[in-house]
């Protein structure tokens, strides 16, 4: 079974990777502390819209590829 939050933290980890990004280094991007975006990537914790518009903006990808 498909599940789409599994597939959202992984297209974001893949692809801060991709760009040799750090956690950190993105978490300042898109004004979320480090440990939040670890939460995310993890399927720890929710993605909000508003974060998800950030990170896709930030990570060059539409929203709903996140």
């Amino acid at each position: 079974m498909r599940n789409p939050k599994k597939e959202s933290s992984s297209k974001i980890k893949e692809t801060r990777e991709k760009r040799g990004w750090t956690q950190e280094y993105l978490a300042s991007i898109v004004n979320c502390s480090r440990g939040h975006l670890n939460r995310i990537e993890n399927n720890a914790e929710n993605l909000s819209l508003k974060l998800a518009k950030e990170l896709s903006y930030a990570l060059g990808l539409k929203v709903d590829e996140l």
